[in-house]
C-alpha cells in the first residue's frame, strides 16, 4: 500500500467524496476548513499523482480534475490493521475499547 502523509489523507477524502474532483473543488473545500494553502495543496496533488494515489483523468484550460487510483475500504482496512499491530490489539478488542 502507498504511504501517504496525513495531509495527502486529507485531500484523498475529498477526492474519495466525490469520486471525480477538480483542482479547484479541492482547494474550495480546504480553503473551507482552513487547512492548507492553495501552493501547498497543488504541490500535495503533483506528489500524489506521482506516488500514484490518484491520477488526472481530464484537463480543461487550467482545471485538472483528478480520480483517485486507491479503494477508499481497502485503504481503512490496512490503516486499521497498521494500528492494530502496533497496539497489539485484536479487532475484537478494537471494537470492546470503541464500544466502551
Amino acid at each position: 500500500m502507498i504511504k501517504l502523509s496525513d495531509c495527502e489523507i486529507y485531500i484523498m477524502h475529498v477526492i474519495w467524496t466525490n469520486e471525480e474532483t477538480t483542482s479547484f473543488d479541492i482547494l474550495d473545500k480546504v480553503k473551507e476548513d482552513k487547512k492548507l494553502s492553495e501552493k501547498t495543496v497543488r504541490t500535495l496533488l503533483a506528489r500524489m499523482v506521482k506516488k500514484k494515489a490518484i491520477y488526472i483523468s481530464s484537463k480543461t484550460g487550467k482545471t485538472y480534475t483528478y480520480k483517485p487510483l486507491i479503494d477508499k475500504n481497502e485503504f481503512l482496512r490496512v490503516e486499521i490493521d497498521k494500528f492494530l499491530e502496533i497496539h497489539q490489539m485484536s479487532k475484537e478488542e478494537l471494537m470492546w475499547r470503541l464500544n466502551k
